[in-house]
């Protein structure tokens, strides 16, 4: 029955597809085509609220007119280890749920514009760099339309001016629920962008910073899920660390949590939580000016205030030193609430037979923070500078990948995440929304290199140090990172010339 109702699912999705993609309506929007004449299905651009199945969500269109690229080759370079999401592995549908998304998502822009994919295995990640540097040194003209791959050492080759600045390419409109706001702003300098984080695949959404919770733990301790609250934007961290004072279970008052003796905590994390946490908090060593420039930004009341609420939070929980024992605790029924990522809940949580889990997302830190920020890791992409003379056709190919896996892979990617059906967990979907369109990747990560250490960077103030050391540890950093913030914008102020070198 599971294998019938997957089936039918796939066949939905087909079936619109090759409806909804193209330009099938007489009424234009208001993205111009490359040619500059308006185009588009006419269909709303606006997003509506989450629907129980994948299928029947409403779609958000290209406004690409459909063109006949005459059998253009698109390569993509990817590592395998970190897997190649933008379109399948396959040539054929396997069963698998994604894949088969991506290979029908893939096939149907492949037939709009008459194009032929290849995949090149890049090896490891320092192989890729290293194999993408070559052709661009070689002047090999076209050989890769686009790269994936490791995140900064991506952003490495684009310091050496191997990638083309996207903000050039025709067919892309960064208006898109497919181009997250706080992504671009992670990347780009001075409204320049050579590198990518994207929904050209779901590889954003699986690395989102997110809460796992356990229902039945939630019900069994008399608390209500806070959705309502959350989607009244009025979710802060003291509201989080309240549940965890409520959820955690010491019976015996000894201050040690005993799982196998059916005690448990209000809230556990791993050792590597500490980047994407700090993120979330919109607590972060580099900011951007109106003019899209970087600066030293790191705010130390806010600094405090995170680590003061952090510590509280960990009165009702624990950080595990490790990165796995947080998983083994929730599995075994010995925490409330987890705060992983969209990927591990996939690759872990899932699996997890005796709980029945809902998402929430990471709260806002205080009031001075408008938004929730769901802080994320992911793989890095850019169109090679040798490729630039084939550029319309790779951002119109793009640019139309990004419209399928936004409307079709990422609900699949939920489908398979959530135990439940998704029509028995709505606001589960609307939260793994609401996090979708804040995903924001941490810039001083990307530019960790340049900045002078990703220990710099990153400033990981939860896993290296306490409140009481942060004015030495900061005041230890700071000169050294405004004076390589300078050196970067310069260095980046350098690409065009390096290319024109090439």
């Amino acid at each position: 029955m599971k294998k019938f109702i997957v089936i039918l699912l796939l066949l939905c999705m087909t079936a619109a597809l090759f409806a909804s993609c193209g330009n099938s309506a007489a009424t234009p929007d208001e993205t111009k085509s490359p040619d500059g004449q308006e185009s588009g299905t006419g269909e709303s651009q606006t997003e509506t609220d989450s629907q129980s199945d994948p299928s029947e969500r409403e779609f958000i269109p290209d406004g690409l007119r459909d063109q006949d690229f005459k059998e253009f080759v698109f390569n993509i370079m990817y590592s395998p280890a970190r897997g190649l999401m933008v379109i399948s592995l396959q040539d054929a549908q396997t069963g698998d749920l994604i894949e088969d998304t991506l290979f029908e998502c893939s096939s149907a822009v492949a037939e709009r514009f008459n194009i032929i994919y290849e995949r090149t295995d890049g090896g490891g990640d320092h192989d890729l760099e290293g194999k993408l540097e070559a052709s661009v040194l070689s002047g090999n003209p076209n050989e890769y339309s686009m790269t994936i791959g490791h995140d900064y050492l991506t952003v490495r080759n684009s310091m050496k001016g191997y990638y083309a600045d996207l903000t050039t390419g025709d067919a892309f409109d960064f208006s898109k629920p497919w181009w997250p706001e706080k992504n671009l702003q992670s990347t780009s300098i001075g409204n320049k962008m050579y590198v990518a984080s994207s929904y050209v695949s779901y590889s954003p959404m699986t690395g989102a910073g997110i809460l796992a919770f356990n229902k039945k733990m939630m019900n069994d301790r008399n608390l209500v899920a806070p959705y309502e609250q959350v989607f009244d934007n009025d979710w802060y961290m003291e509201d989080l660390i309240e549940y965890a004072e409520e959820g955690q279970n010491d019976a015996n008052g000894d201050g040690v949590i005993d799982i196998d003796a059916g005690e448990h905590y209000g809230f556990v994390m791993g050792s590597m939580a500490a980047t994407g946490f700090e993120r979330s908090m919109d607590v972060v060593p580099v900011g951007k000016d109106s003019d899209d420039m970087p600066y030293y930004a790191l705010d130390m009341e806010r600094a405090f205030v995170m680590l003061d609420k952090l510590g509280w939070l960990l009165e009702s929980g624990k950080r595990f030193d490790d990165n796995s024992s947080q998983f083994e605790a929730f599995k075994n029924q010995g925490a409330l609430f987890l705060y992983t990522s969209t990927r591990d809940v996939y690759r872990k949580v899932r699996t997890y037979e005796n709980i029945t889990y809902g998402f929430l997302p990471i709260p806002m830190l205080d009031e001075v923070q408008e938004d929730y920020i769901a802080g994320s890791s992911d793989m890095l992409w850019g169109v090679p500078q040798t490729s630039i003379n084939q550029f319309h056709q790779i951002s119109t190919i793009i640019e139309a990948l990004s419209c399928q896996t936004y409307n079709y892979v990422v609900p699949t990617f939920y489908e398979t995440t959530l135990q439940t059906k998704l029509s028995d967990s709505e606001e589960d979907v609307k939260v793994l929304d609401l996090v979708r369109d804040a995903i924001a990747m941490p810039f001083a990560y990307f530019y960790g290199t340049e900045l002078g250490g990703l220990d710099i960077a990153m400033a990981e103030l939860p896993r290296l140090t306490t409140a009481e050391g942060l004015s030495s540890y900061v005041g230890a950093r700071a000169s050294l990172l405004e004076t390589n913030i300078t050196k970067l914008i310069k260095a980046f102020a350098e690409i065009e010339d390096l290319q024109n070198g090439y």
